[in-house]
């Protein structure tokens, strides 16, 4: 039913925080994950300081591959901050569904915090309409005022500690804002475990799945 997967982010290491776990599962049982990142994770603070290299982001970006068992994607479409919808953005992600041949795309909630994260949930919806699985996953934990409502739970139980070891290879992100991911990672796993009667879940909001 779901045997190859793209995951569409905004930014490298969006697919590890939001269902590191999850992929990791998958790719010992054998399915392919592709994760495709639509911008290079650069970014700059208020007062100019670049943050992230992309060249440095990418080799992070390989460690966190090898580690969780998935195909990265760098289409490098803009910084971090700065990607936008466009037509093209979605002809980009067309190619990649059309050269990965998958059966399930994911891509994170559309009501996201994050004006890029939101984006990328635009331009991977406009490029589903012939995919059969379609899923979302929450990202970020600040508060919006629509509700996120996961109906579909993975037992990571045996991989949650993949997903902290995959977030571990962004060093420099790890550096500022490790401690917030770990207990968000652990917390939102226990939650949905106690939801799905396991004790560590990712969950999953279903746009359209087929049987």
């Amino acid at each position: 039913m779901m045997e190859r997967i793209l995951f569409v982010g905004a930014h490298h290491d969006d697919l590890e925080l939001a269902m590191g776990g999850t992929v990791k599962r998958w790719s010992m049982e054998g399915k392919k994950v592709f994760a495709a990142m639509l911008t290079n994770s650069q970014w700059s603070t208020p007062d100019g300081q670049l943050m992230r290299d992309p060249a440095g982001v990418i080799a992070n970006c390989d460690r966190s591959a090898a580690l969780l068992g998935f195909e990265p994607i760098h289409l490098n479409l803009a910084d971090a901050m700065n990607i936008s919808f466009a037509d093209a953005h979605v002809a980009r992600v067309l190619g990649v569904i059309a050269a990965t041949h998958i059966d399930t795309l994911i891509t994170i909630w559309g009501h996201d915090a994050h004006p890029a994260h939101r984006v990328a949930h635009a331009v991977a919806m406009a490029a589903s309409r012939k995919v059969p699985n379609v899923l979302t996953v929450q990202l970020s934990w600040n508060s919006v005022p629509q509700a996120w409502n996961p109906n579909l739970f993975v037992d990571v139980t045996a991989t949650i500690k993949y997903r902290i070891a995959a977030l571990q290879c962004y060093e420099d992100e790890w550096q500022r804002t490790g401690t917030l991911w770990e207990r968000y990672v652990h917390s939102s796993a226990a939650l949905y475990g106690l939801r799905s009667g396991c004790e560590a879940a990712e969950g999953f909001e279903v746009v359209k799945l087929r049987l």
